[in-house]
């Protein structure tokens, strides 16, 4: 019983002393960005805060959307983008971050290289290579077949062993027949095999079974403190990053030109293949509750543990002025 009165005394204490720090006047906003061709939706962003507030914003270069979470849950960032579900567990976790908007939607496509394949019905009895377990695509995939009567291990095979860049060679070498691919990974096959080809379109699949026109899957999120006690610097965010997603589908050519410039490890010629083909948008997340929740609930389907259990309360959903 002492013991626990004090860890739950110092708890409380370490908490009060970071909202204190957290409330004094912050020298940067600091926001990370994911290495690669998902970090191109928000390079106009960069470019422009870095030259008009250098003072104000800072941006930081990360490989994974794990460094994303792990900067956010021990403030060194201030906001960043992430898988939807990923933000719905980290909440429902009770950590102290909020979804600010939409910034990528449905890019997943279906793969093969064998012509026979026309719908999913036709995926039985197949070996189809998906990377990343329990992640979007996974899920999206489980839950369409479903709908058709198939069920993984029963009526096909789901490999994971694969990373998206390893699925892609693999399909372009013909060393792979069927896989499923986010973009702007399907694109990138594609053009290193024509014999590659996209039958099922994954998008009307998700309409016809949701009732939904497309699925988020990039969530630009928040620590509710940056909210909370800088709303007007969360504001100029949300602002730049809805320019910034504007630019890059009216201009890829600009985008890629400044991607080149920045801690994004992705070259110019990569880059203007990857914007037309990422689906890249700006929603608020106040206006992107029933999308986010219908994706969600596909997730809890499968595995309640993805999202941490529940639906997110509407709490989750920033709205910021």
């Amino acid at each position: 019983m002492k013991r626990s009165m004090i860890f739950l005394v110092a708890l409380f204490l370490l908490l009060a002393s970071i909202s204190i720090l957290y409330a004094l006047p912050k020298d940067k906003i600091a926001v990370s960005v994911i290495r690669g061709p998902s970090g191109l939706s928000s390079v106009w962003m960069m470019s422009e805060l870095s030259r008009t507030s250098p003072n104000e914003f800072e941006f930081i270069s990360v490989a994974s959307a794990d460094m994303v979470v792990a900067k956010l849950l021990n403030g060194e960032i201030d906001a960043g983008v992430l898988p939807v579900n990923v933000a719905a567990k980290l909440y429902n976790a009770g950590a102290p971050i909020r979804a600010l908007a939409v910034v990528g939607n449905g890019m997943v496509k279906f793969l093969t290289t064998d012509p026979k394949v026309q719908s999913l019905t036709d995926c039985k009895g197949k070996t189809i290579y998906i990377a990343g377990q329990k992640a979007t695509p996974d899920y999206i995939f489980q839950f369409l077949c479903a709908q058709k009567g198939l069920q993984i291990e029963r009526d096909y095979t789901a490999i994971y062993s694969l990373a998206y860049p390893e699925i892609a060679a693999g399909l372009a070498s013909g060393k792979i027949s069927y896989a499923v691919l986010p973009e702007p990974f399907a694109t990138q096959a594609i053009l290193k095999n024509p014999a590659i080809i996209a039958p099922i379109d994954i998008t009307k699949e998700w309409q016809i079974a949701t009732n939904q026109t497309d699925y988020p899957m990039s969530l630009f999120v928040a620590r509710k403190e940056l909210i909370e006690l800088h709303p007007d610097k969360a504001r100029i965010l949300l602002d730049s990053y809805r320019a910034s997603v504007q630019k890059a589908i009216e201009d890829p050519q600009m985008i890629a030109k400044l991607a080149e410039n920045l801690d994004l490890g992705i070259s110019a010629q990569v880059a203007i293949i990857a914007i037309p083909n990422s689906n890249f948008v700006f929603i608020e997340a106040s206006q992107s509750i029933q999308s986010i929740e219908a994706l969600l609930s596909v997730f809890l389907k499968f595995d309640p543990t993805s999202v941490g259990g529940v639906l997110p309360s509407r709490s989750f959903y920033a709205q910021i002025r």
